[in-house]
């Protein structure tokens, strides 16, 4: 993920994620630090136009803690920006 979009992390979530994968590839996962249900996440950041995903699908048990997976690869920089603007509405 591009600097930029780290930036807007750190801009509209600030300190409320822990941000893991980031040298990864497409993808990364923001951990909420605060107790939320995945599905919440999902659903309020859906209503407002913004697909994410739950970590918990790629578990074969329930995962200690909550994660969100973030696809950004066939998206252009402003359009990132904006979902995780919208995100922090969310988180």
């Amino acid at each position: 993920m591009e600097v930029e979009h780290f930036a807007a992390i750190g801009t509209y979530l600030g300190d409320r994620v822990e941000v893991t994968g980031d040298g990864s590839g497409a993808h990364i996962v923001l951990w909420p630090r605060k107790p939320i249900a995945e599905d919440l996440i999902i659903a309020n950041a859906e209503s407002r136009g913004v697909a994410v995903y739950g970590i918990s699908r790629c578990y074969l048990k329930r995962p200690s803690r909550t994660g969100i997976m973030l696809g950004y690869s066939q998206m252009k920089e402003e359009e990132i920006r904006k979902g995780i603007q919208l995100l922090g509405e969310v988180l």
